[in-house]
């Protein structure tokens, strides 16, 4: 049975942490055909969430927690997989968020993807059956939209829908594994996230999207800012350029 390790970043989370896992442990873990295990990476929470999540992680045998080293997102879901595939031995992990923004329900049809033969899965909200909350502010909606659309044109992959999701499973053995995680681009930031899609894409022998219904958090503010958007669009910009130089390269060499 292959070991699916749920790699989650939680910083304060307080308020949706306890019941975040016990959705997962006690509804969703049970119904999925896999080793189900959660991972959290607690980055020094102040608000008692590290106590929530060390209690949680002697209750429920699939419940595993580590401290961040680093600050930054990216650097969580550094330590986390690099846990995930050494210490766990996963055969996949996905990145998923505490907040419920990724409501656990569509963790299953996620593994379930992966287990007929994808080698990384999508949650995507810009293919049918996939949305973006209704309560986001058009502004919002405005820039997830376009901002996606324009990281498609500027890396020239249209056969992916959200290039921008946070909701992802990625096969360790071949894909996950080939890359230097310690070296992905920008990983203080969210940013980090469309260099590891980049590079993961380019492993992925099957890659498969999956409808996200992307949530609203329940409790407490959201996390997005301009910096960080700003910050994926100047990535994304970089990787365009790194891909285009390679292609001219190539042209100029077989002219």
């Amino acid at each position: 049975m292959d070991k699916i390790v749920i790699v989650m970043p939680a910083w304060n989370e307080t308020e949706n942490i306890k019941r975040m896992i016990e959705e997962l442990v006690k509804r969703e873990f049970p119904t999925i055909d896999a080793d189900m295990q959660l991972l959290i990476v607690d980055n020094h929470s102040t608000d008692g969430t590290t106590e929530i999540v060390e209690s949680a992680s002697k209750t429920y045998k699939h419940v595993h927690v580590i401290e961040q080293d680093k600050p930054g997102l990216g650097w969580a879901y550094v330590k986390g997989m690099r846990y995930a595939i050494n210490e766990l031995k996963a055969d996949a992990v996905m990145e998923m968020d505490a907040d419920f923004q990724h409501p656990p329900r569509f963790v299953k049809p996620m593994v379930d993807a992966y287990l007929s033969g994808a080698e990384y899965v999508i949650g995507s909200r810009y293919i049918k059956g996939g949305s973006v909350p209704k309560t986001w502010a058009i502004s919002r909606k405005a820039i997830s939209y376009f901002g996606n659309l324009f990281i498609r044109i500027v890396l020239l992959n249209f056969k992916i829908h959200d290039l921008t999701t946070g909701f992802r499973l990625t096969k360790v053995d071949g894909v996950l594994n080939k890359i230097d995680l310690e070296k992905l681009h920008k990983l203080d930031r969210f940013s980090h996230k469309v260099d590891l899609l980049y590079q993961t894409l380019k492993n992925s022998k099957k890659t498969v999207e999956v409808p996200l219904e992307f949530a609203s958090r329940t409790k407490d503010k959201s996390k997005f800012n301009w910096k960080e958007a700003i910050s994926t669009f100047e990535l994304a910009i970089l990787l365009g350029i790194k891909d285009k130089q390679r292609f001219i390269k190539f042209g100029t060499v077989g002219f």
